[in-house]
């Protein structure tokens, strides 16, 4: 099991409809809307790397009104 987070930068004026449609993925677990540098903070599990890779790129950056991503690897998931 992979948990990640992953931190979005994204336009202010859909904060609430990204949130609400980031909350709406399989793979999703929680999402918060932060402050700070980044404005979304999404916690995520994943079965293989490659579902992590595949969700980043593949779902998440093509959500309109999402600028910018980081994604944190746990190194531990106890």
């Amino acid at each position: 099991m992979i948990i990640a987070f992953i931190m979005a930068k994204i336009e202010s004026t859909k904060s609430r409809s990204i949130l609400d449609m980031i909350r709406k993925l399989d793979e999703v677990e929680e999402a918060h809307l932060i402050y700070g540098a980044y404005d979304l903070l999404i916690k995520c599990v994943f079965k293989t790397p490659e579902a992590l890779s595949s969700f980043v790129v593949n779902e998440l950056r093509r959500v309109d009104g999402i600028k910018d991503t980081v994604t944190n690897v746990c190194a531990s998931c106890d």
